[in-house]
C-alpha cells in the first residue's frame, strides 16, 4: 500500500479550511491529519501529529505564521510548509523563503496547481505558484539591479527620482553635469530602463526614496 502524504491545515477561516481539505481529501494518497485554527494550535498539531506537510496560512491568531515557521524549521526540520497567502506581497514572500519554507501559494491556486505543489515539496523541491513566480522573478532582478549600482550611481537615481534636473543633482552631489549624465547613462545601463518615470520606479519599489542621501550604501 502506498505510504500517505500526511498534511496539518492551518487556517483560522473554517469555510477557507474546508476547501483546502475538500481538495487535498481528494487524493487518495493524501491525508489530512489535523486542522489548526491558530499558530499556537499548529504548533501542538505539528508536535502530535507529526505531519509530513504543514498548508499554513501566514495570518494566524494567537501566533503569526511567520513566528511558526521559525518555530517548526527549528525543531521539525523534515516537516515540509508551504505559506498560502491572500495578499500579493513579494517582501514577505521573500522573507518566508529566506525562512526555509518549501512552498508559496495565493489562496486562489487551482486544485491541480496545489496538489502538484504538495507532491514536489515531498519530494524535496520548492513549489512556487504560478501567479508568484514572475513577481518574484521581479523583485529578484530589482534586487539584483540595485546590487549593481555604485553609491553614487544610487544617489543618482534617488534625486531623479525626487524631480531634481542635472544641474541640480551635479550641485547637490559637488560632480560636474556631465558625470552626473555619464551616471545615469550607466545607471539606466544597469537596471534596463530607458526613461525618468522607469528611474522613479524603480527608487520607489527598492527603496531609495526612504532613505537619506547620506545613508545610502
Amino acid at each position: 500500500m502506498t505510504k500517505k502524504i500526511t498534511i496539518l491545515l492551518a487556517e483560522d477561516h473554517s469555510l477557507v479550511r474546508a476547501g483546502f481539505k475538500s481538495i487535498l481529501q481528494s487524493e487518495e494518497d493524501f491525508a489530512v491529519v489535523g486542522e489548526a485554527e491558530d499558530g499556537l494550535e499548529c504548533l501542538e498539531l505539528v508536535r502530535t501529529k507529526t505531519p509530513m506537510v504543514v498548508l499554513l496560512d501566514l495570518s494566524m491568531p494567537k501566533l503569526s505564521g511567520l513566528n511558526a515557521i521559525s518555530h517548526i524549521k527549528k525543531r521539525y526540520a523534515d516537516t515540509k510548509i508551504i505559506v498560502l497567502t491572500a495578499a500579493e506581497t513579494p517582501s514577505v514572500w521573500m522573507e518566508v523563503l529566506e525562512l526555509g519554507v518549501n512552498g508559496i501559494a495565493m489562496k486562489s491556486v487551482s486544485q491541480k496547481e496545489l496538489i502538484a505543489g504538495v507532491r514536489k515539496v515531498v519530494e524535496g523541491e520548492t513549489f512556487i505558484h504560478s501567479e508568484i513566480q514572475p513577481i518574484l522573478d521581479a523583485e529578484t532582478d530589482k534586487m539584483t539591479a540595485n546590487k549593481k549600482l555604485s553609491v553614487r550611481e544610487k544617489q543618482v537615481v534617488k534625486l531623479v527620482a525626487e524631480g531634481y534636473k542635472t544641474k541640480e543633482i551635479a550641485e547637490i552631489l559637488d560632480i560636474s553635469d556631465r558625470t552626473v549624465s555619464k551616471h545615469r547613462e550607466n545607471l539606466m545601463t544597469k537596471m534596463g530602463v530607458t526613461s525618468t518615470a522607469e528611474i522613479t520606479n524603480y527608487a520607489n519599489e527598492s527603496g531609495l526614496t526612504k532613505v537619506r542621501l547620506e545613508e545610502i550604501e
